[in-house]
């Protein structure tokens, strides 16, 4: 069962990972530790930019209208 997980089981889980995903690996482990208060607050307009992103959410644009977005 999963939750009968131990962190000797958890070592040796590691201990078994090719070194190319340790950095993986490492970057999990801290993904799961990581603690939200740790997060700079934003400010009112990247807030109101990250709204308008989440609703177009699946939307396409040309790419005229991607390089107008970005000004270039």
């Amino acid at each position: 069962m999963v939750n009968d997980v131990n962190r000797e089981q958890l070592h040796g889980a590691v201990d078994e990972l090719p070194p190319s995903e340790l950095a993986a690996a490492l970057r999990y482990l801290r993904f799961l530790t990581y603690e939200a208060s740790e997060e700079e607050p934003i400010d009112t307009q990247t807030a109101a930019e990250l709204d308008a992103a989440r609703a177009e959410r699946g939307a396409t644009i040309s790419f005229e209208e991607a390089r107008h977005r970005l000004g270039i």
